[in-house]
């Protein structure tokens, strides 16, 4: 399953490779191993493409193939592993992390519908937002890590001893408390009441056993953002804790809050500034 965005995009991918396969006399789907790597190669030796649109043209090549064909990849995995790191090496690609305001974010969720695809990346989108969670620690939660409670959702963090709790927004737009249990509902009606609480999940909906990867669950926020309408040039997974914490301004935080969303230590004593008399 995938969202309309992102549909539309492995559309537009998977015509350039048919295109490109036409020119040469070759099948796109099925297609062999050295056809992919033909065309990986052309991608970043020719085009010059930047590793993540060759990422994104992969994946969806990938799944355009028929249920149950398969093929060597690890050729085309060395070139663009290679190139990844030739194109790191140069600098490119780096722009500043940007954080995604609360407008933003509102845009985002708005493109969550009650698809098993948009209460996935809602859930996700939300507790990463009202947590200020790392990508490492939300592909390692579980199903049993999330509480539902009346006031909003409550999260035990990976390897800790602390919960967050992310206080519901009373607005069905971004409430955490919709996305989430509209999430769990979805995957005990697919049997899965423990494991990860962002699973694998294949073209035809079918869950694994296996988390999200943390390059997956960056991949969603990307979508997402595009899918709003935001310029993408700087979002990254990280752009959703970064602008957690800038965004204090108009979130209201305490500094009880800035403890536990950064999972920093409290300071040793407050200090109290007087003016001068």
């Amino acid at each position: 399953m995938t969202t309309p965005n992102t549909a539309r995009t492995y559309g537009t991918q998977r015509r350039q490779f048919q295109a490109w396969c036409t020119e040469r006399g070759v099948e796109p789907s099925p297609c062999t191993a050295e056809t992919f790597t033909g065309y990986i190669d052309y991608l970043i030796n020719e085009r010059r493409m930047s590793p993540s649109t060759v990422e994104l043209a992969w994946y969806a090549i990938r799944t355009w193939q028929p249920h149950g064909h398969w093929f060597e990849t690890a050729t085309a995995r060395e070139l663009w592993d290679r190139w990844k790191m030739e194109w790191a090496a140069s600098g490119r690609g780096k722009p500043k992390t940007v954080p995604i305001t609360e407008e933003g974010l509102r845009a985002m969720l708005a493109t969550c519908q009650d698809d098993p695809a948009g209460l996935r990346d809602g859930c996700l989108i939300t507790l990463a937002w009202g947590t200020a969670i790392l990508r490492s620690e939300l592909a390692r939660c579980m199903v049993d890590s999330v509480g539902l409670m009346d006031a909003g959702v409550r999260l035990q963090m990976p390897g800790a001893q602390t919960s967050v709790l992310v206080r519901d927004s009373q607005d069905p737009v971004t409430s955490v408390v919709r996305f989430t249990a509209g999430w769990l509902a979805h995957l005990r009606r697919n049997g899965r009441h423990d494991g990860f609480l962002f699973p694998r999940w294949d073209r035809w909906g079918n869950l694994s056993e296996k988390a999200l990867t943390e390059q997956t669950l960056h991949r969603v926020v990307c979508e997402r953002a595009e899918a709003a309408g935001l310029d993408t040039s700087g979002i990254s997974f990280t752009s959703l804790r970064v602008g957690r914490a800038t965004g204090r301004d108009t979130v209201a935080f305490s500094e009880p809050d800035v403890e536990t969303f950064g999972r920093w230590q409290p300071p040793a004593f407050e200090v109290l500034y007087r003016p001068h008399a």
